[in-house]
This record gives structure tokens, sequence and C-alpha cells, in this order.
């Protein structure tokens, strides 16, 4: 029977090995994305339009939707 000093990871490393997984993770999604000039593209477009206030809320949205007949 294997006893707990018998374990190669402690719950410590593998709470470690976890969130490096995760922010592994993160910094691949983040240089697929900056490779995608598209996508770039359309995130400094989306950030213009937060500056310049030429946004509205998803219960407006939905509503102009519903409007138009589209949901």
């Amino acid at each position: 029977m294997l006893e707990m000093s018998d374990y190669i990871l402690t719950e410590e490393d593998r709470e470690l090995l976890l969130r490096v997984n995760r922010l592994l993770e993160e910094v691949l999604e983040r240089l697929e994305v900056m490779d995608d000039d598209e996508m770039v593209k359309a995130i400094r477009e989306a950030e213009e339009d937060l500056r310049a206030d030429r946004v509205r809320s998803y219960d407006e949205f939905m509503e102009e939707l519903r409007r138009s007949g589209k949901i």
C-alpha cells in the first residue's frame, strides 16, 4: 500500500502545475489572436467604438433584434 510519502508530486505541486497549465493556455491563445490580423483589427475597432461611446447594452441590442423581427 502506498503512503503519502510515496507520491512523487505533492498536492501543492499538482496545484502549481495546474496553474502553470492554465497560464500557458492563455499565452497560446493570446499568440493565436495576435497572429490573426483580422481579429487584431476587429479588436482595435471595438476598442475605438468603446472610446467613442458607440456601444449599446445587451438589453438594448436584444430589443433592437426583437423589433427587427430577427428573434
